[in-house]
This record gives structure tokens, C-alpha cells and sequence, in this order.
């Protein structure tokens, strides 16, 4: 499985580069805020970056209140796939309704994306419970995006939708779904996540401990932070009983358990999360090697 890091600010993949540069992450980039020169982003990362893929941006423009119009971010999304498709390895296509009856909103933007010659474009399914996902299998389309909406995280709605578009040859993507034991049981072949960035801004990093009991080896270690708040499932890192580990852990990149608490304590923990999500972006991998019912 490959795991996307959304958007990752410059100044954390900064700190993997002097940090960690044989690490190679999978990057999604948003239309909605791109960086400024991309082929200098990709000049300056290349080396880091494994694959690259591409939101339409809608998704931030609800949650950020940009300054754009759905019209004008469609149109930016559509002439930069004209001109750009060929960087990235899935290219997810406008969805502009997050509603469950919003699919011939939507595929109104994906046809437009295909009368531009626009090859590959990835549909994003808004409603399991519907047609959308047998839709998009007729049609001939090698792969789709499950997006926001109600109940995609039970596992009774999204498995049988995911094994069906697999065993028709289909590549799933699952926007915002990044929890360890629905990844493990689910023949998804990539996800994304946000959750390294916020994480890093609430004063929480997860910690793959090798001495954990389990296959999901996760610690979720809390830093008291203003921006935050310990949550049910966190260990408050001065009192974690591996506390010697993990400050060998980060030893190893060259930081202390105290600049995580430090000024730029959110950055290094930015830096942390994006290790953790590559970590399990291989684990789950191997998991699902394993796992004969994921053979199509």
C-alpha cells in the first residue's frame, strides 16, 4: 500500500532531507495550493519524493474559505492536468458535491477532464451505498478515490465495495484513512493523510515501537502542548514506559526528546510523523503480501 502525505509543508521535507535523505515519500499535492515554482519543488525534493499525486482542491476550499470561486479552481484543477498529467502517478478529478446524490455533479467535471484528452483521471466516489463504485467499473476507468462521507470508516460498507473494484483490476485510493486496522484488513492500494501535520501542530507524534505486543505497534505519545489536549489512547511522553527507546529512536535522527518540546518542537514532530506514516506505508505492505484473500 502506498501511503500519500498531504500537502507536506517545505520546511518538513527540509528536515528530511538533512535529516533522513534515503527516505522516499509519496507526496500529495492540492491545486489549491500549490507550491510556487514546481519544477524547483521537484529540483529541490526529487530526491526524496517516490510518487506524486493530485487533489482537485475542493476539499480545502471548504475547510480553508480560499479565495476562489468553484468555477475558477475547476478551471486552474483542468489546465494544469493539460499540461502537467504526466507528473503524477494518480490524478483524482473534480468532485464539487460531497453529497451522497451529488455523482452527476460530478462526473460532469470528469467528462470535462476527458474531452480535454486528459487521460487516467481518477473519479471519487461520495456514496458506497449507491451505484457510483459499479458505475465507474462499467465504464472501463483502472481506478477510484473513496472521498468523504458518511460511514466510509466501517468496515461492513467499505470492504465489499473495495474487494469488488479490486477484483476488477481497479487501483483504490482512500481520501483520509490512515487507521491501522482498517488498512490491514482492507485491499486498498494507496490512502493519504493529513494527520503527520496536524499531529506535529498539537503537540503529538506517533511512535512505531518495535517492543510493542501485536501487530499494530503504534504509540500515540502526547507532548502538553497550548494548541492541544491529551486524548483517550495518548501516554504522556515523560512518563512512557519506553521512553528510553524512543529517545534512541530520535537519536538516531540526530534530535532529543526535548527540542520536540522546544520552539520548533512542531516541526521536528511534523518530521517525526512523516517517518511514522512511511513506517507503516511498509508494514501494511507486507501485510497484505500475506494476506491471501488481497490475490486478485
Amino acid at each position: 500500500m502506498d501511503i500519500y502525505l498531504s500537502s507536506p509543508v517545505e520546511a518538513a521535507l527540509d528536515e528530511v532531507l538533512e535529516r533522513a535523505p534515503g527516505t522516499k515519500l509519496n507526496v500529495l499535492l492540492t491545486i489549491a495550493d500549490m507550491p510556487s515554482d514546481l519544477d524547483a519543488y521537484f529540483t529541490r525534493y526529487g530526491s526524496i519524493i517516490n510518487q506524486v499525486a493530485l487533489d482537485c482542491g475542493k476539499f480545502s476550499d471548504n475547510n480553508s474559505k480560499l479565495n476562489i470561486t468553484t468555477q475558477q479552481l475547476s478551471a486552474k484543477h483542468a489546465i494544469h492536468l493539460k499540461y502537467n498529467r504526466e507528473r503524477y502517478k494518480l490524478a483524482f478529478s473534480f468532485d464539487e458535491s460531497f453529497e451522497p446524490d451529488g455523482f452527476e455533479i460530478n462526473h460532469a467535471h470528469l467528462a470535462r477532464l476527458e474531452n480535454l484528452g486528459i487521460e487516467n483521471i481518477t473519479p471519487v466516489v461520495h456514496n458506497l451505498r449507491n451505484f457510483e463504485v459499479n458505475a465507474f467499473i462499467r465504464k472501463g476507468h483502472t481506478s477510484v478515490a473513496i472521498g468523504k462521507q458518511e460511514g466510509k470508516t466501517n468496515p461492513k460498507l467499505l470492504f465489499p465495495r473495495v474487494f469488488q473494484a479490486i477484483a476488477y483490476r481497479l487501483y483504490v485510493h482512500l481520501f483520509g484513512i490512515t487507521e491501522f486496522n482498517i488498512l490491514v484488513g482492507c485491499p486498498a492500494t494507496s490512502c493519504d493523510s493529513k494527520s503527520w501535520l496536524d499531529d506535529g501542530n498539537t503537540g503529538v507524534v506517533r511512535y512505531w515501537n518495535p517492543a510493542k505486543q501485536g501487530e499494530n505497534k503504534t504509540d500515540v505519545l502526547y507532548i502538553p502542548n497550548e494548541q492541544g489536549k491529551m486524548k483517550s489512547g495518548m501516554q504522556l511522553l515523560w512518563e512512557y514506559e519506553y521512553l528510553d527507546e524512543f529517545k534512541r529512536f530520535v537519536g538516531n535522527y540526530g534530535l532529543t526528546v526535548y527540542q520536540l518540546a522546544g520552539l520548533k518542537g512542531g516541526l521536528y514532530r511534523q518530521f517525526l510523523g512523516m517517518m511514522y506514516y512511511r513506517t507503516l506505508e511498509d508494514v501494511v505492505t507486507e501485510l497484505h503480501r500475506k494476506n491471501p484473500l488481497f490475490t486478485v
